[in-house]
């Protein structure tokens, strides 16, 4: 058995099921985890209808092309739902998550009303 996935590194999950309509390849940060890794999806853009709801918008976290070699262009790491990983899907670990991004995501994770408590605490601890 590996290595368990660290927290605060970027993963490549292909096929990753929690994308809408049909699953495809994704970036993911691991930001906690308990008996499984949790983390959040990257996303190259911020959905339309989140940009026009404030609360949702705050769950945003904005990481660098510049400071991520496995990024193509600046993306957004959206902080409303955090989802659970089996080990086996994150043996592709691409690179640590930026102090600035990191930053970015904490603060993100601090205003979302969609993460438990529970995780919250995990989290930002």
């Amino acid at each position: 058995m590996g290595d368990q996935p660290k927290a605060w590194f970027i993963y490549f999950v292909p096929n990753c099921s929690y994308t809408r309509p049909q699953p495809k390849d994704k970036l993911v940060i691991i930001v906690c985890r308990d008996q499984y890794p949790w983390g959040f999806l990257i996303n190259s853009e911020i959905d339309p209808w989140i940009q026009i709801h404030p609360e949702m918008l705050a769950c945003q976290a904005h990481v660098k092309a510049t400071e991520h070699p496995c990024l193509a262009y600046d993306s957004y790491v959206d902080c409303i739902d955090l989802f659970r990983f089996d080990d086996f899907e994150l043996t592709n670990v691409r690179d640590e998550v930026s102090k600035k991004a990191k930053k970015s995501i904490l603060e993100a994770v601090g205003v979302s009303k969609t993460i438990s408590r529970g995780h919250k605490r995990l989290i930002l601890s």
